[in-house]
Formats: C-alpha cells, sequence, structure tokens
C-alpha cells in the first residue's frame, strides 16, 4: 500500500486536494479532524491539557474551549510545542492503525491530510510528501472567505507554522495553488497519473 502525506499551509488548498483523491478511491486520514475528536471523546487527554495549560485559561463552565485553546496556543510557538507533544502521539497511534486496516483490506492508496504533519516528524512513514502552496495574499483571502477567523489571527498562526520554502526541502512534490480550482484539479490529475504507477507496485 502506497502512503501518501499531503500538507500545506492554512488556506493552502490541501484538504481541496485530499477530497481530490477520495474522490479517485483513496483512504483519507484527516489527521486535523481526529486530533478534534480526541478533545471531545479522549477524556484523560483532554484533562492533560487543561493541567498543562490551566482551567482559567482554557475551559469554559469547567469544560476544555476550543476556541479558547487555540487562541492561546496560536499566541506562541512554544505553547504550540507543549499542545502537541501531548496530542501528535495520540494521533500518530491512530494513523497507524488505520494504515493497517486500510491495508489489510486491500486498499492501495493511503493518505494523511496534516497541516503540521513534517513538523510532526511523520516524514519516514510515508512513501511521499505532496506540499500545496499559495501565495499568502491568496491565502488569507482564502480563509477569510470561509472562516470567522479575524486577519491578524490569520497572521499569528501562519508566522507560527514552517516556512513555506523549508517545506518545499522536505517534500517530495510541491503544487502551487494560486488558481482556479479547475486549475489546480488539473494539476492533482497530473499527479494521481504518476501516482498510479507507484500504487500498482505498492
Amino acid at each position: 500500500m502506497y502512503k501518501l502525506g499531503i500538507t500545506g499551509g492554512i488556506g493552502s488548498g490541501k484538504s481541496t486536494a485530499s477530497e481530490f483523491f477520495k474522490k479517485k478511491g483513496a483512504f483519507i486520514f484527516d489527521a486535523d479532524s481526529e486530533a478534534k475528536n480526541l478533545f471531545t471523546n479522549n477524556t484523560n487527554l483532554t484533562q492533560r491539557v487543561i493541567a498543562t495549560f490551566g482551567s482559567q485559561e482554557v475551559t469554559t463552565n469547567n469544560m476544555l474551549d476550543l476556541k479558547r485553546l487555540s487562541e492561546l496556543v496560536f499566541s506562541s510557538k512554544s505553547l504550540q510545542n507543549q499542545l502537541n507533544e501531548i496530542i501528535w502521539p495520540e494521533v500518530s497511534q491512530l494513523m497507524i492503525e488505520a494504515a493497517q486496516k486500510a491495508e489489510n483490506v486491500g486498499l492501495k492508496l493511503f493518505i494523511v491530510d496534516a497541516a503540521l504533519l513534517l513538523e510532526a516528524g511523520f516524514i519516514e512513514f510515508f512513501n511521499s510528501i505532496l506540499l500545496i502552496t499559495a501565495y499568502k495574499p491568496i491565502r488569507i483571502e482564502r480563509i477569510l472567505n470561509r472562516k470567522n477567523i479575524p486577519e491578524d489571527q490569520i497572521e499569528k498562526r501562519m508566522a507560527l507554522q514552517m516556512p513555506e520554502s523549508e517545506k518545499k526541502k522536505l517534500a517530495n512534490t510541491t503544487i502551487e495553488n494560486n488558481g482556479t480550482l479547475s486549475e489546480l484539479n488539473e494539476k492533482l490529475e497530473n499527479y494521481w497519473e504518476s501516482l498510479k504507477i507507484n500504487t500498482q507496485n505498492a
């Protein structure tokens, strides 16, 4: 089974790329969604988060408040790293289990969609890494159009992510997504054709 990691900064279009491959029959492991599910379903993990950051900082009515947590950790790289140290081992275990299940049922392509894939140090797990990029003003415009996040918060989140120049060094392939959806789909279709050769032998 061929394991592909898809990553990109906020607003780059990585989730759009994952959706493209889902329609091709790939299994998609959405790491960011899985992390959010852990906050909802894993009591031990949420208690560790509250203990680490302080109940006054990240709770509302004695419950973990993900909005407050996000605002806090996106204000500091060190706080973001603390949260990642708690959440990523749990997510990685779920990822490994999902990959095993996908392989057991004979799937040929397993994709992990994760914003912090490269930062988390998962590179060796994958056969290949695909990076989706876009110019910063375009990314900001996309986020403003679809999410209720103030522009200054978007800037803070971008500043905390690994620079795209560094991501390009670690990725096997980079696709620029500065145009229309149809242009992105055309680039992804070309990439898919090259992937099919590899997945047949995986």
